[in-house]
């Protein structure tokens, strides 16, 4: 870069310029007239009502009309007091957008070296994390590149990274790998406590990266253990109501089959319909008789015991049957 010949110094310049002074020339007469005014419209005594406001309205509107002459006047005079100052400060304005324009063309390179530079730093800053990760077993990724550690002052005039920003680094990784390994164990100690309680471990082992402790997952594991005990006691229950109840509609079917049964002379059990076995008396199951004869007469001897009414029942069958009973003794 050349050296500019003009300096700062050499850029001094004067202005000429003779400050005005603004005088009313016949500021007492008007300070009388304003008196006189103000006394007079103040004195007035006003009735606002439908006869006769148009009196008040029309003193505001003679009010109104001297206020304006007087501002109008004041304006007036500032925009001719103002002029030279406003030419003034427009020339001066546009010198100074033209150094400006200079300036910040030059700042546009100066931002894209600081960017560059900054790049720069980033890169040695990552180069130095893997280094320190590595040992550690962890992701570079793991913790973020704070600020403060790509200022320029982060690093050595040889643009190497300063000693206690490396400290920094390996102090917050410590502490990141020390989370990953107690995240391991408390993984461990919940895959075998689900495993144990007969749970899906995995499952259970994921609250911890939930960010769940190893005391509240035990304590839902428990739960977990005692619900699924309950289910299967219900069940269990529930299965054995069921068989009872089969149970009892079984022995109700069996006892009917044994009322209407006929006793054979082997002490067997048979449907007199249908000449099945009902029950063995060794309580064997029953099988059913293969008839040689179609319609063959049969004399068997029966100990029945059974209540009065059952007995009458049954030896109305017999006689509607056509069975001829002869009693024993």
């Amino acid at each position: 870069m050349t050296e500019n010949p003009l300096t700062v110094p050499d850029m001094q310049f004067e202005v000429s310029y003779t400050p005005s002074t603004i005088k009313i020339e016949n500021e007492e007469l008007l300070e009388s007239l304003i008196e006189q005014t103000t006394e007079h419209y103040s004195n007035q005594v006003f009735k606002f009502d439908a006869e006769n406001v148009a009196e008040a309205k029309q003193a505001k509107i003679d009010l109104n009309k001297i206020a304006k002459m007087i501002d109008d006047r004041r304006k007036e005079i500032k925009a001719d007091y103002s002029q030279p100052l406003n030419t003034f400060e427009e020339k001066m304005k546009r010198y100074v957008e033209r150094i400006k324009k200079v300036s910040d063309d030059i700042n546009s390179g100066i931002k894209l070296f600081d960017e560059s530079e900054k790049a720069i730093r980033i890169e040695k800053i990552k180069i130095e994390m893997e280094k320190i990760a590595e040992p550690l077993n962890i992701e570079p990724e793991a913790i973020e590149i704070s600020t403060s550690w790509i200022n320029k002052t982060a690093f050595t005039t040889k643009g190497e990274v300063k000693g206690k920003i490396l400290d920094e680094i390996h102090d917050k990784m410590k502490i990141v790998a020390m989370q990953k390994s107690q995240i391991a164990a408390d993984k461990a100690t919940i895959t075998d406590y689900a495993e144990i309680a007969g749970l899906d471990p995995y499952a259970w082992s994921g609250l911890i990266d939930q960010g769940w402790s190893v005391a509240d997952i035990r304590e839902k594991i428990k739960q977990a253990v005692e619900d699924k005990r309950r289910r299967e006691q219900a069940e269990k229950e529930a299965e054995a109501e069921r068989q009872r109840k089969k149970a009892e509609y079984d022995a109700a079917i069996a006892e009917m089959e044994r009322e209407k049964a006929v006793e054979t002379n082997q002490g067997t059990l048979v449907d007199p319909e249908t000449g099945e076995l009902i029950q063995a008396a060794n309580n064997e199951p029953s099988v059913p008789i293969t008839e040689v004869d179609d319609n063959p007469t049969m004399t068997v001897t029966l100990q029945l015991t059974a209540s009065r009414q059952k007995l009458a029942n049954l030896n109305e069958y017999l006689v509607e049957n056509g069975i001829s009973v002869v009693p024993v003794q």
